[in-house]
Formats: C-alpha cells, structure tokens, sequence
C-alpha cells in the first residue's frame, strides 16, 4: 500500500487537474458563448452609433461649404462640388463610404459606382422590392433615422444586408447616408471570437485597443476635410489646394484683373517664443490673422501657410492696388502691441509680392515666386514688402 500511496495521490492529483481543467474549459466556453452574444450586441450598437455620427459630420462639411457660398467667399456651384469631392475622398473601414440623393430620387455621389451618378433611383428596388430610395428620403425628411436594405458592397455585383443612418440637408434639398454591412459586422465578431484566449484582461486589453485604434482612424478620415486654421481661424494650405480650379477659373473670366499672391512672415518669430513663450506667439500669430482677415474682400482668401507664414490671395485692378494692401498689412502690423508680463514688444513683417502670369505657370509656381520675393524683403532688412 505504501508503494502504491504516490501512484494513487499522482493520479488523484492528474484527476483533480483532468476535472480543473474541464472546469475551465466549461467556463471559457460558457465565457465565449456569453461574449458572443454580448459582444455581437455591443459591436452592433458601436457601429451603429458611429454610422450616425459620421453621417451628423457628412451634413456638417455640407453646412460649411454652403455657409461658403452664402457668404460669397465662393459659388454655390463650387460650394457643391467641393463638398462631394471632400466627402466623397472620406472612405472608413473595408466598405464603408458616403452617398448621397436629392430629394427627387437622382444619385449625386456614389464613390464606387461613379456610373450611377444622374441616375433616377426613385423607382429603383433592392433585391427584396424594397423601394429603399423612397425610404431614404422619407426618413430623412422627417428627421433622420435608419434604414435597412440590400446593397452590393464596393467592387461587387451581389447585394448583402446592409443598413444607413440618413439625414436631410435643406438648403440644396440633399439626403447624405452612410452605413454598415451586416456580414462585416458578424465576421468581425467571428474573428475577435477566434483571437480570443479566455484571459479576460489580454481580451479586454485588445477590445480597448481595436476601439482607439478604430476611433483614430475614423478622426484621421475627418480631419482633411478640416479647413480652418485651429488656431487662427484662417484657411488652411488643404482648403487652397481645393479652391485653386476655382480661383484660375475665376481668372480666365476676370482676365482684365490681376491675380495676386502677398506672402507674409513675421520676422524674428522664434525670438517671440524663446523670449516670451509659446503662448505669446500663438496670441501674435491670432492678432496678425485678424489684421488679416479684416482686409479681405469678397473673393479674397487668407491662408495659413504655415507656422508664422500667412498667404493672401486676391484680385486687384492693378499693381498698386497689390502694394497697398500688402503696405497696409505690414505698416498695421508693425502698430500693434504685445505684453507679456508688463513688457510691451511688438513684430515687424516681411512680405513678397507675385502676380499670376496666364499660360505661363502654375498656381504653385505662383506662391513660390511669391515666397522668394518675402526672403528678398528679408535679405534687404525685414519689415518691407518686394514685388
């Protein structure tokens, strides 16, 4: 009996674990299936609760072009093609984009199948006679809302379950939507299910990961539709880059009139910020964008070119026009006053001058020549304008 104890304790113990483990496995098990369904629920409403707020951002870039061309700044008709072309540049996830329909069923955008774009969809059912066209603006124009239907996914021909978050955008009598697959959603529950261990904490960890992950990309989608300047509120160098076809067209028809680029630099701008601080530098790059905008007019634009650079694009009657604005901004400018800690400072800028040549080179072309005349004024002593 002796020699038999430590087999028979071994194989207590070797049971003991055989029914531990079993144990475990029934709770993993029990775990998996409780997250499944969980977790399929949760990633569901997550997804669903994404889809409306990227559709709430959709309208938004549509006010801000539009409030554009309310304001006159630009056409309606630019206001509306570069609203489509930002929204439609804004793809997320595998399949996921933005369309949109005027209110008389006729497709506007449609990223992946350009082709339908004119096309009357206000008959057109889905693969289960649903008028979903209808639908969309019916539920649009009552105040948003989902809507479920079939859909073939980018790049295919087959239609698979999809629904949209749609919203009614008034002034120009558009329904954005955007939406999610509903396979999509189940495959990304197969597969965390698949990855999943049974470590609670490693599977909770990589839930917390996959969100922010997901999140950052979402905002990165967003923000090249960003077109104010943060911190100065002036056009960034992205929002010229879409204006630019507008601003040659509006050339070719005012040709009688000279396209200008005024580069400005504040001079000595890191002494500001090594004197005085950072935030002594954004309050002068805030006052300078004032002074700034406070002198365009209708048709004008200023951008933010970049750390203390500043670009002002206009159309003058002629070269002196140019100077005088371009002198006004610096003589301005060189008025204001800074206090930082009772010491009052003030900064000087430096500007460059260039005049669009037609047929000769490109807008690009333009701010370069612009920029080499601002280093000019600053070769020659600073506080000047060069044309």
């Amino acid at each position: 009996m002796k020699k038999n104890l430590p087999s028979l304790t071994r194989l207590r113990i070797h049971n003991r674990l055989i029914g531990l483990s079993v144990l475990m496995g029934a709770g993993i098990l029990v775990f998996l299936l409780f997250f499944y369904h969980s977790f399929s629920g949760s990633l569901q409403r997550e997804k669903n609760t994404q889809t409306q707020y990227l559709s709430e951002v959709g309208v938004k870039v549509l006010q801000h072009f539009q409030q554009l061309a309310a304001s006159g700044e630009i056409s309606d008709q630019d206001a509306r093609r570069l609203a489509i072309g930002a929204l439609r540049q804004a793809t997320y996830g595998d399949n996921g984009y933005f369309w949109i329909v005027d209110s008389a069923g006729t497709m506007l955008m449609q990223p992946y199948t350009p082709e339908q774009v004119g096309r009357d969809f206000s008959a057109w059912t889905d693969s289960h006679g649903k008028h979903i066209v209808r639908e969309f603006i019916a539920t649009a124009k009552s105040g948003g809302g989902w809507v479920s239907y079939y859909w073939p996914k980018p790049h295919g021909q087959e239609p698979f379950a999809k629904v949209s978050y749609v919203l009614y955008f008034p002034p120009w009598d558009w329904v954005l939507g955007t939406g999610v697959y509903l396979d999509d959603t189940r495959a990304n529950v197969h597969q965390t299910m698949f990855q999943a261990s049974g470590i609670l904490l490693a599977l909770f960890a990589g839930f917390v990961v996959a969100m922010v992950l997901i999140g950052h990309y979402f905002l990165r989608q967003l923000e090249g539709i960003a077109i104010r300047d943060a911190l100065t509120n002036l056009h960034t160098l992205r929002f010229l880059r879409e204006v630019t076809p507008s601003i040659l067209s509006k050339q070719q028809r005012d040709s009688h009139r000279l396209l200008a680029a005024i580069f400005i630099d504040i001079d000595h701008f890191k002494r500001v910020n090594d004197n005085y601080g950072h935030a002594s530098g954004d309050q002068v790059l805030v006052r300078i964008a004032e002074l700034m905008m406070s002198m365009t007019r209708a048709g004008d634009f200023c951008v933010r070119f970049g750390g203390e650079e500043f670009v002002f694009i206009g159309f003058f009657d002629d070269q002196a026009a140019i100077l005088q604005v371009a002198e006004r901004i610096r003589t301005e400018a060189a008025k204001l006053r800074f206090t930082h800690r009772k010491t009052e400072y003030q900064v000087t800028l430096s500007a460059g001058v260039a005049v669009y040549r037609p047929g000769q080179e490109s807008f690009d072309e333009l701010l370069q020549r612009a920029d080499q005349k601002m280093y000019e004024a600053k070769q020659a002593g600073r506080n000047r304008v060069v044309i």
